[in-house]
């Protein structure tokens, strides 16, 4: 038990506390970033400032939520890969990935429905 606190607090010294919530909070921008994109993708609504159509605007920012959602699923599961027991923590923090960007959808959804 003392080794596993040891390594705990080893973790916590090397900012593992603020690494996990950056990486949580950019996965929710880009969960949030998506289900705008896909709002906008189911509106009615002519165009923005007559620039560009909602179907233009809602398909770049899936792209963009797309490409920085990958870029921060590789950077946590790169930082990952050096632990110890990598491939069991890399599954269950994709996993986690998943379910947290696909909830966080719903819950825009659910929003922009009432």
């Amino acid at each position: 038990m003392k080794k596993i606190w040891t390594a705990y607090l080893k973790l916590l010294e090397n900012d593992l506390c603020t690494k996990v919530f950056d990486n949580v909070k950019n996965l929710l921008v880009c969960a949030l970033l998506f289900a705008a994109g896909t709002s906008a993708l189911h509106t009615q609504q002519p165009a923005i400032l007559g620039l560009l159509s909602m179907q233009v605007t809602g398909s770049g920012l899936i792209l963009i939520s797309a490409l920085l959602m990958f870029l921060n699923i590789s950077d946590g599961l790169h930082r990952v890969a050096r632990l110890r027991y990598r491939m069991l923590i890399q599954l269950t923090l994709w996993f986690f990935y998943l379910i947290l960007a696909v909830r966080m959808v719903q819950l825009v959804w659910s929003f922009r429905a009432d």
